[in-house]
């Protein structure tokens, strides 16, 4: 499963808020699958916070990568993705559940991620290779229960909290942080600090479900 492993109709009667993270989680879903080409990193930059509006951590963050967009070339930022989540050997920043949950991957926390999978409806593409519990996957799996599709409704708040405070909540921060701190990154400083700001909302949001 990846960022393109899964593609969902947008239904009707959603709400402006949850599709915003929608739109969130599939932003984040692209970029760390793989890096942004010259069209979304122009859509990224004339979608940036105005100046002066929005002073709360994620608009400040929204508004950073913004920027960051305007001035890196898709070639430079294709080689820093590859440097920081790909590599030779292992990569500096692993973005995979296992990994920080248990120290390995392919350990029991991707067993248990891909029963829950299951029973969500959710299968791997025919053409995927990576583990399911690699970031972007996760985040897509978050828009399709956030929005649904043509054969499904939306999940209710207490499934999506289920889902993410299982399979996402104990290391994404953890993930984030590696990236933010990692030598290798500069463009994906900015990627991680806004997918760390938005994380944190949906971690306190859920805590009042």
């Amino acid at each position: 499963m990846t960022a393109t492993a899964v593609q969902f109709e947008k239904p009707r009667n959603i709400e402006p808020e949850d599709q915003v993270r929608a739109d969130f989680y599939a932003l984040l879903a692209s970029l760390f699958y793989a890096p942004p080409d010259a069209r979304m990193l122009a859509a990224l930059v004339v979608s940036g916070t105005p100046e002066g509006e929005g002073d709360d951590e994620l608009a400040r963050a929204w508004s950073a990568l913004a920027a960051a967009s305007g001035v890196v070339t898709p070639d430079a930022v294709g080689e820093e993705h590859a440097a920081l989540f790909i590599g030779m050997g292992r990569p500096p920043v692993m973005l995979f559940g296992s990994f920080y949950l248990a120290g390995f991957m392919n350990e029991k926390p991707l067993a248990e991620l891909r029963t829950d999978l299951g029973k969500l409806g959710f299968t791997r593409g025919e053409t995927v290779t990576e583990p399911e519990d690699h970031l972007a996957a996760l985040c897509e799996v978050m828009r399709g229960l956030i929005l649904g599709d043509l054969a499904a409704s939306p999940a209710t708040l207490e499934e999506q909290k289920r889902f993410f405070s299982r399979h996402m909540q104990p290391w994404v921060l953890r993930c984030c942080d590696a990236t933010m701190h990692s030598d290798k990154a500069n463009y994906y400083v900015k990627v991680a600090q806004f997918a760390r700001a938005f994380f944190e909302i949906e971690i306190a949001a859920f805590e009042m479900v």
